[in-house]
Parts: C-alpha cells; structure tokens; sequence
C-alpha cells in the first residue's frame, strides 16, 4: 500500500498530508495514539518543507513489513537550499516547559514521535524518512 502526494506551498496543506496518515495508519490497524504521533511528525516535517524547501514538496507513506514488523513509513522531500542534519539544532524536552523559544522544535518533535528517523540533506534536496511501528490496538 503507498500513498503519493505531490502537494504546493498552500495554506493548510500540511493537513492533507496528516488526513493520509490517519487513513493508511487506520488501514494498518494502528493504535490511535501512534497515529496521532505519525500525524504531528508529518504535520512539523511538512512545515520544514514548506518554509526551507522553496516550493511544491512531496509525500510519500506507504506500509512496510521490517522482519515481520509492521510499519508506516513516511517521507517528506522538498528541493531548497539543503542543510546539515548533523549541525540542526537540537532542543532539549527538558526545556520545553516554560521556554520561551517558538520556532526550532520540528525536528526534535518528530525524532521524539516516531521510532526511527532518517535525514538526508544537500543542494537542492532535503528527505526527511521516519517509521513508526505497528502496535495494534488492544
């Protein structure tokens, strides 16, 4: 099962993206709470792209069986300016209650939300791949 989604630089946009998220991680039989994490990573992967990645972006989920474990695999691509993952920021959780800072948490958002997380960035390229695993609902 994949879903593709070629989407532009629009208001709200991101919303359709996570729309698809709920809908293939239900197919899957995932928990809610999972697809609700799957969906805020989508969302702030989205955001990255549609401010970092200089135009019309790509989504991709589609599921995957990793030694017979079940997952959602999600990958936003944009094609700006690229960055070095290595160099991001990286926000402490432990400053997020009653910080002041508003901007900068997407990427430890999403490395907190979802099981693994894969950056590849350069000129003109930015993946963002991330799974998270199947746990059903009980």
């Amino acid at each position: 099962m994949e879903v593709v989604l070629h989407l532009p630089v629009v208001p709200n946009v991101e919303l359709v993206a996570a729309k698809a998220v709920e809908t293939l991680g239900g197919a899957l039989g995932m928990h809610q709470t999972h697809i609700e994490a799957a969906s805020v990573a989508m969302v702030e992967a989205c955001l990255n792209a549609m401010e970092h990645g200089g135009g019309p972006f790509t989504v991709r989920l589609r599921s995957d069986n990793q030694e017979s474990r079940p997952c959602l695999v999600i990958e936003v691509e944009d094609h700006g300016e690229g960055f070095d993952p290595a160099t991001a920021p990286k926000n402490s959780a432990s400053r997020v209650h009653g910080s002041t800072m508003k901007r900068g948490w997407g990427l430890t958002l999403i490395r907190e939300l979802m099981d693994e997380v894969q950056i590849r960035s350069g000129p003109g390229m930015t993946q963002v791949s991330m799974r998270k695993y199947v746990e059903r609902a009980p």
